[in-house]
């Protein structure tokens, strides 16, 4: 998992992106998938409580295929929510 500190109009926000992983066929072993889910906080993330999700318009989770895209997107949603 990764962990960014993100400063957004004077407020500090945390990312946690975390590759996503998936059961086998057989559902005896996780695999590891080439995309990423994205959480924010505006608290400095526990084991616990990473975060919140970002979710599509269905609330489906949002998948990256990439950690810097997951961060760019986050920059410009939470921009828009911040205002």
């Amino acid at each position: 998992m990764t962990v960014e500190k993100i400063k957004l109009n004077d407020i500090a926000v945390w990312l946690s992106i975390d590759q996503l992983r998936v059961y086998s066929h057989d559902r005896n072993r996780l695999e590891t998938s080439q995309e990423f889910l994205c959480y924010f906080n505006y608290s400095e993330p526990t084991i616990m409580i990473i975060g919140e999700l970002f979710k599509d318009d269905t609330s489906r989770p949002i998948l990256f295929n990439s950690v810097e895209n997951a961060i760019t997107y986050a920059k410009t949603e939470l921009e828009k929510r911040l205002k």
